[in-house]
């Protein structure tokens, strides 16, 4: 009955907080002009996330008792600078879908893209320094580190791809910085709104890494196991790209070298994601991959044992409506 109840409500928050969300956005006064700007700027904004980055900092704040207002520019800027990250990162993976609809780049070209993202991570900046917040300071540094850890993670995602022996820990260190580093960011500035001291602030931070890495595992095993219309963006470009999930390295560590080449070769040239999902299924990799995104949960929800109670409470709510995602 708990779990219920417990579950029932986190859904009902993260719908509330969705919505402030998509409210925000929506009331960003963006100019008209130039339309070759702006127009795929509000193109990118309006569509329709999941919102976790700036849930996640809505969360934190108003549990440790600050009003949603005091928090909403900084949990916009969050998302639009997510939003920003994903036009970039399209072009870089010539994707052609996201979020149920197609990528800047492949609605308008590849130069509108860029010049677009360049000025949805320029509108993050200006939105956060609206924070009513005495430590502004450091949260501006929390979000340009961030930043930069973003890009380094990028870099060894496309370093990766020309690397056929790329290890698990490399792999984790990597989407650390891509995917983590911004969840991290998330919690982190939520935490610092609501002043609270450094042990939380760390816990808050543990608790965003692991949840970022078992987020982000999770999304490889989804590349093989969802299709394009549960998630609303490309399946199977990663393979063809050489880019490196965990289920593949999974796969590629029980191989010699002239079978890591056939099976990188079979996934760079195959399209049918059925025969791609029964290699995996056959190698194990999947049932191992599942193991390590349940590791990664526990030692999230062991790190905020510091937390309150309503705090700890709805981020293990969250974590566990994120488990039961199939997009």
């Amino acid at each position: 009955m708990y779990h219920f109840k417990m579950t029932n409500q986190i859904e009902i928050l993260i719908k509330k907080y969705q919505d402030i969300v998509n409210q925000g956005l929506e009331e960003i006064p963006i100019p008209g002009f130039p339309k070759s700007l702006y127009e795929p700027l509000q193109y990118s904004l309006k569509t329709k996330g999941k919102r976790i980055r700036p849930i996640l900092t809505l969360l934190i704040g108003e549990g440790f008792g600050v009003p949603i207002q005091k928090l909403l520019p900084a949990a916009l800027a969050l998302e639009i600078l997510h939003t920003y990250t994903l036009v970039h990162d399209d072009i870089m993976d010539n994707d052609e879908m996201r979020r149920g609809q197609l990528t800047v780049h492949k609605k308008w070209d590849v130069n509108t893209a860029i010049l677009s993202g360049d000025a949805i991570n320029t509108l993050a900046f200006r939105i956060l320094m609206d924070t009513d917040s005495p430590n502004l300071q450091k949260i501006g540094q929390v979000f340009t580190d961030g930043m930069m850890e973003i890009c380094e993670g990028q870099a060894l995602d496309m370093e990766f791809e020309n690397r056929m022996n790329v290890t698990v820990d490399e792999y984790l260190t990597m989407i650390t910085k891509k995917t983590a580093v911004l969840l991290a960011m998330s919690c982190k500035i939520g935490g610092l709104i609501a002043e609270v001291d450094d042990k939380m602030l760390e816990a808050l931070e543990t608790f965003a890494i692991k949840t970022g890495q078992a987020f982000q595992i999770q999304d490889d095993l989804l590349e093989i196991l969802s299709d394009q219309e549960s998630m609303g963006k490309s399946l199977g470009s990663d393979f063809a790209a050489g880019k490196k999930t965990y289920p593949m390295l999974l796969t590629l560590a029980d191989m010699e070298e002239k079978e890591k080449k056939e099976f990188l070769t079979f996934l760079k040239n195959n399209s049918n994601i059925i025969e791609i999902r029964e290699r995996f299924l056959k190698s194990g990799s999947i049932e191992k991959a599942k193991q390590t995104v349940n590791e990664l949960i526990t030692e999230s929800k062991n790190s905020i044992s510091v937390c309150p109670p309503k705090v700890r409470e709805t981020l293990l709510g969250l974590l566990q409506f994120l488990q039961k995602r199939k997009s």
